[in-house]
């Protein structure tokens, strides 16, 4: 009787234990629910798989010229939900300006001082500091930018990954802080410049002779 009872609570521990275990279709759900939340950081991680393979350190800087004007663009239209919609606006920007022969570094340039005067005729106290603050964050990111692109090849890398890396904290902040733009473009500019800066240095301290 006793080693029929130690039996049948054998088969019972091994019921629970598999009743307990998770389905692997179930395990599939949760994970791609995890990557749903997480999109900004998946549609980050897309952007430098794109770029990473041959890191380019005039093609970094310009990707920093883009992100500081869209931020400049939100805090000029006084939306975080304009964000992505600048993301968007930016883009094609510089896309038409490519197709129709226009400089496309200058491009976005142009467009962060039109942003930065429109804002501060547009807004009054906090939130003309703001475009204030985003301007001098649009001149210093810019400035960098264009000192990498017009620079040989050893200083161009990295000027370019202090840049990124520069913008990397940048986004930190607007995070912690949660305004001006979306932290959902926080996150997703986070990952992309932080792969794109420590991919740069990376390879610099590569091509190093021993």
């Amino acid at each position: 009787m006793a080693e029929q009872t130690l039996s049948d609570m054998k088969i019972t521990t091994n019921l629970d234990t598999r009743t307990h275990e998770p389905h692997p279709s179930g395990r599939a759900a949760a994970v791609g629910h995890h990557l749903l939340a997480r999109w900004p950081s998946v549609l980050g991680l897309l952007a430098l798989a794109g770029n990473i393979s041959d890191p380019d350190p005039h093609l970094t800087a310009m990707i920093i010229i883009l992100a500081s004007t869209c931020y400049l663009g939100a805090a000029a239209v006084g939306s975080r939900r304009s964000s992505w919609v600048m993301v968007v606006v930016v883009s094609i920007a510089v896309v038409l300006a490519r197709l129709t022969g226009l400089d496309v570094t200058a491009t976005p340039l142009v467009m962060g001082v039109g942003f930065a005067v429109y804002g501060l005729l547009r807004h009054t106290g906090s939130a003309r500091r703001e475009v204030g603050l985003q301007s001098a964050g649009f001149v210093g990111f810019a400035a960098i930018a264009l000192t990498a692109m017009l620079s040989g090849p050893a200083l161009a890398v990295y000027l370019a990954a202090a840049a990124a890396l520069g913008h990397t904290v940048w986004d930190v902040i607007h995070r912690v802080r949660d305004k001006v733009v979306s932290r959902s473009l926080t996150e997703a500019c986070f990952v992309l410049d932080l792969g794109l800066g420590v991919a740069l240095l990376v390879t610099a301290w590569a091509m190093q002779p021993l």
